[in-house]
């Protein structure tokens, strides 16, 4: 008998969307070598905090919003899209240092609305972009590109448009120099967390699922680069709320898929504590949290963490045995002791 799911939807839209249509006041993240930025975008310009204490404001296109940062060898890069005069969206890319920044060029063969760019980087170094683009949100396509120092190579179709909605991507390069990519796609019934792998000669794998197929929404994956592999967090409806899973890319498969934090958990992002994955998100049951998971290369919890904050998400910090919250837009910041695990 099929499985429903109703009181779920009305969450689920907004699940699906908040990666790509994220705050404006939500901070970005991003580290290398111990040395972290830190951007919080509002209208107009954005506020970039360098790794030596220093402040910037950068102008920001008309309408823009900013999905991804990275940190880079002697600098950063930020991208994001904007509405043009016409309506219709497109993507920008900055590069910057820490005292100034520019505009690169895009990728080139812009279709239709381009949404959520992804900037993929390895060891210091930005690799490429990808991107979802098509004519609204039941119809967009994954399609990536290729950076190679100086300009952009032609975009490649990742996965084209399916039944419904592709939302909710993200990325990461591993350690092989292959490509790593996940998104939620509806499969006709519902929501699945899909993958495709770019090898180090380019080609692409066939877009397919993470888990075996299930009759309820799998949304909002959450990916980072740990070691030879990767690991991969999500969103499952299990019939009262959504609960937080994690598995783990190695050999070209998924391994080891199981719950991290039971129904009500929401939101997951990982950000580096100390050269470790930690898994940030939003523990929505009352007294509302946010609560971190720092983790081994194997996706192995290693100790645990939450602050009660009523704030959208911050800025998470690690300082010995403690974790750090801030939330710049509303100057408010708190600290919990990182309860480790014994072995």
């Amino acid at each position: 008998m099929k499985r429903t799911f109703a009181p779920a939807l009305a969450g689920l839209a907004c699940l699906l969307l908040a990666p790509a249509l994220r705050s404006q006041t939500e901070p970005l993240q991003a580290s290398r070598e111990g040395r972290s930025w830190v951007l919080t975008a509002a209208q107009g310009s954005a506020r970039l905090e360098t790794p030596d204490g220093r402040s910037l404001v950068i102008p920001l296109p008309r309408k823009a919003q900013v999905t991804s940062l990275a940190a880079l060898d002697g600098g950063w890069a930020a991208a994001g899209s904007f509405e043009d005069e016409d309506g219709v969206r497109k993507i920008f890319v900055l590069r910057g240092s820490g005292a100034a920044s520019r505009a690169l060029s895009v990728p080139p063969g812009q279709e239709d609305g381009r949404y959520g760019p992804v900037l993929l980087a390895a060891e210091g170094r930005l690799a490429g972009l990808a991107w979802l683009e098509g004519d609204g949100p039941r119809s967009l396509a994954v399609r990536a590109s290729a950076w190679s120092g100086a300009r952009w190579e032609a975009p490649v179709a990742v996965s084209r448009p399916g039944p419904g909605s592709q939302l909710a991507l993200t990325g990461a390069v591993l350690a092989d120099g292959s490509w790593l990519l996940a998104w939620s796609a509806f499969d006709g019934q519902d929501d699945e967390v899909v993958w495709s792998r770019r090898a180090p000669d380019g080609a692409w794998s066939k877009a397919q699922r993470v888990a075996p197929g299930n009759e309820v929404p799998d949304i909002v994956p959450a990916l980072t680069a740990t070691g030879n592999g990767a690991l991969l967090s999500w969103n499952r409806y299990d019939g009262e709320g959504y609960r937080l899973l994690l598995a783990r890319f190695s050999g070209g498969a998924w391994h080891d898929e199981r719950t991290v934090a039971p129904a009500g958990s929401l939101y997951p992002g990982f950000v580096d504590a100390a050269g470790r994955p930690a898994l940030v998100y939003l523990s929505a049951v009352e007294p509302r949290a946010w609560a971190v998971l720092e983790m081994d290369a194997s996706g192995r919890v290693l100790g645990r963490a939450a602050v009660p904050s009523p704030l959208d998400r911050p800025v998470v910090g690690f300082e010995a045995s403690e974790v750090r919250m801030r939330w710049p837009a509303a100057a408010r910041e708190a600290a919990a002791p990182l309860e480790r695990k014994t072995p």
